[in-house]
């Protein structure tokens, strides 16, 4: 038996995160808060994200969200759909 390809959410339910996610960080941009997550935050969010079940290695993306977590991770407000962190 061959392992199926990992599922992600249809390409709309992406786009539609994609730009939440724009707009959340655009908003915390310009109150002058941190847009950029610190380096050890974005450490411990991928040591989590590395040790969840949803997540593709492979590909380095969330099969709940569809996201690339490098780059999700990176970003202040982002969060977790699983809400791990």
């Amino acid at each position: 038996m061959t392992n199926s390809p990992p599922s992600y959410p249809s390409r709309p339910k992406m786009l539609q995160g994609l730009f939440s996610e724009a707009y959340k960080t655009a908003k915390q941009g310009l109150c002058g808060d941190r847009v950029l997550a610190s380096k050890s935050n974005v450490e411990k969010r991928l040591a989590i994200c590395s040790t969840c079940e949803k997540y593709n290695a492979e590909a380095t993306r969330c099969t709940v969200c569809g996201c690339f977590m490098l780059v999700k991770a990176n970003i202040e407000v982002s969060e977790c759909p699983d809400g791990k962190w």
